[in-house]
């Protein structure tokens, strides 16, 4: 067991003839007990400074344990975390593609069925401007042949003697009725002196007549006028028409043929 300071300093010796000197002995005692106490007092403090070290330590190692299970358990979670992510980066990504190759087919499907909707379509087109081509065609040779009937009708040598005015038939019907009365008897008439035909006639007659004449030159020029408004109606019709014909080839020209995706 370690001696106390007290005990240093309470230690009695025995004394002999020439031993040491008490006084100096005595106070080498008191050096050295304040010394061992001085040492004493440091080692406690040493002790206490241990102590306090060793429990720093320990919490320390504890915090450094801690730590290291925290860092474990960041690293495991973070892996997990990142494992999860790729997943889900991986999940994501294939969705993506899958709805980008869903939205590629749709629209293949729709530009196709455009492309098929546009070819029905010029077909139709094409086979309508033939129909009306041909339509056309029939009008135009019906028209055709219509004017040149009418027009041979006009152009007819038998207008000449249905236009002659009236009064030459009134001049020359004293020589026709000459040749009537000839070929009746068979021998050939001399008449004495001309007849005046307008004899014949009484002036309300001769009236009558020229109101006549009058009457069917404002029928005649009716007639012509009508022909005239037909004819401005057939050119319009024929202008309607071909203008038709050329905006169903203009379309069917301008159809631009789609590629499939």
């Amino acid at each position: 067991m370690a001696l106390t300071s007290l005990e240093i300093r309470d230690k009695a010796f025995s004394t002999r003839f020439r031993g040491y000197d008490i006084d100096e002995v005595e106070e080498f005692l008191d050096i050295i007990v304040n010394d061992y106490e001085e040492l004493i007092r440091e080692n406690r403090e040493k002790e206490a400074k241990i102590r306090n070290l060793e429990e720093r330590l320990i919490y320390f190692d504890e915090m450094k344990d801690s730590l290291s299970q925290s860092v474990l358990i960041a690293q495991d979670t973070a892996e997990r975390v990142k494992q999860a992510a790729q997943e889900r980066s991986g999940n994501i990504v294939q969705q993506a593609e899958q709805d980008a190759q869903r939205l590629l087919d749709r629209a293949k499907y729709k530009a196709n069925d455009i492309l098929r909707q546009a070819t029905d379509n010029a077909k139709r087109v094409a086979v309508e401007t033939e129909e009306l081509k041909n339509k056309t065609r029939v009008f135009h040779q019906r028209l055709k042949s219509t004017i040149e009937s009418q027009l041979s009708i006009v152009d007819s040598p038998d207008w000449e003697d249905i236009l002659r005015p009236t009064a030459a038939y009134l001049q020359t019907s004293d020589e026709a009725f000459k040749e009537v009365v000839e070929e009746a008897i068979g021998e050939k008439v001399e008449l004495e002196e001309e007849v005046d035909v307008t004899r014949q006639f009484s002036p309300e007659e001769l009236a009558e007549l020229q109101e006549r004449i009058e009457q069917a030159n404002r029928e005649l020029a009716e007639t012509q006028t009508l022909q005239t408004i037909d004819e401005e109606l057939i050119q319009a019709q024929q202008k309607e028409i071909l203008e038709s014909v050329k905006r169903s080839e203009s379309d069917e020209d301008s159809k631009v043929p789609v590629d499939l995706l």
